[in-house]
């Protein structure tokens, strides 16, 4: 089969790989029909996390059809199309019985080396899903690949942090990074009522595609943006602020445009130290600091509900679709910006 694979920074290669198998009965193997590129890629990519061992297939945003189970699969028949968790879990732990998915003894992230439990990804023509009845779920009819590949990751990364964050009707919201989960922040920002949802970034295009989802665009390479946030809010700063980068200098912005007692959450994934503060002025602002890691078990039946129901639509943020062939090009073109959100089809 055709496989992206990791090969060192910048070097991605599609390379023929054996079709994966059947290693537990409650593996499944999925035929996939589509991926997409994500932005923890990119830090795989550029050389920026370790334990991506060369020859790794890439991946964790993908969805297809069942084209074999285990003898312990359940909730899934051959031939059924599927889309799956960017991470698996039991369903039968402790945590799991809480919903805490991310915290399942059993947890691995696919595509994302050693450091998150050494899973093969889905930018393949196939892989192989453990514990299949939690990490796949059956796509509606209703539904498209388009409609659905992105509650693989980063629709339920940006529809946990408005649940985490407690974001209500009236409050007003900065998402600080206009990239793919950013403009995803937006959407689930509106839908959870806020009154006033501001973009920040330094990219003009990114900016445009925020403010036609409804933020008022700040671009900081022109503004400062806590000045022109607090411009916005009657000099108190924004109540929740949602970091969609995971570099130092989107980290300290959040800081800067967040009000007293207001909640940062944080969803970039980050790659260097990046504590704006000390713990003394935390605590005379009284900011709240929120981590979070997506949900896609926990939520995606809400998500697909809200996507047919036409309230979400995280498929207006793809903006181009390649053959799995031309990977290379749509990781560079990722890279410099030039593409919002690529998927790809074997």
């Amino acid at each position: 089969m055709k496989a992206v694979t990791f090969r060192g920074e910048r070097d991605v290669r599609v390379e023929d790989k054996d079709k994966p198998e059947i290693l537990e009965p409650t593996d499944a193997i999925l035929r996939v029909t589509t991926s997409a590129i994500c932005g923890t890629d990119l830090h795989f990519y550029k050389g920026q996390e370790l334990g991506v061992v060369p020859g790794t297939t890439l991946g964790h945003e993908f969805v297809g059809v069942v084209d074999e189970v285990g003898a312990a699969v359940r909730n899934l028949r051959i031939g059924d199309r599927a889309v799956a968790s960017m991470y698996t879990a039991c369903g039968a732990c402790q945590a799991c019985s809480r919903q805490d998915y991310p915290n399942c003894p059993h947890w691995a992230m696919f595509g994302c080396g050693a450091a998150f439990g050494d899973l093969e990804g889905g930018q393949a023509e196939y892989v192989r899903v453990p514990l299949a009845d939690m990490t796949l779920a059956p796509i509606p009819c209703s539904l498209t690949d388009e409609d659905v590949v992105l509650t693989t990751d980063i629709l339920p990364t940006a529809y946990t942090a408005m649940v985490k964050s407690g974001v209500r009707q009236g409050d007003t919201v900065a998402v600080v990074g206009a990239g793919p989960v950013g403009q995803l922040a937006v959407m689930c920002a509106r839908l959870f009522g806020a009154s006033k949802v501001m973009a920040i970034d330094l990219v003009a295009d990114r900016l445009k595609e925020a403010e036609a989802l409804g933020a008022i665009p700040i671009n900081a390479a022109e503004v400062d943006p806590a000045d022109a946030v607090f411009d916005l809010t009657g000099n108190l700063g924004a109540d929740v602020v949602v970091e969609a980068v995971g570099v130092q200098g989107s980290v300290d912005t959040c800081w800067a445009v967040a009000k007293k007692g207001g909640i940062v959450t944080m969803i970039g994934l980050l790659v260097e130290e990046a504590w704006p503060t000390s713990c003394g002025d935390n605590w005379l602002r009284q900011i709240q600091v929120r981590p979070v890691i997506g949900e896609p078990i926990k939520h995606r039946w809400d998500l697909f509900r809200l996507i047919e129901a036409k309230r979400l639509d995280p498929a207006g943020i793809i903006s181009h679709t390649m053959p799995l062939d031309d990977a290379v090009e749509a990781y560079r073109m990722f890279d410099a910006r030039e593409a919002t959100k690529i998927i790809l089809k074997p």
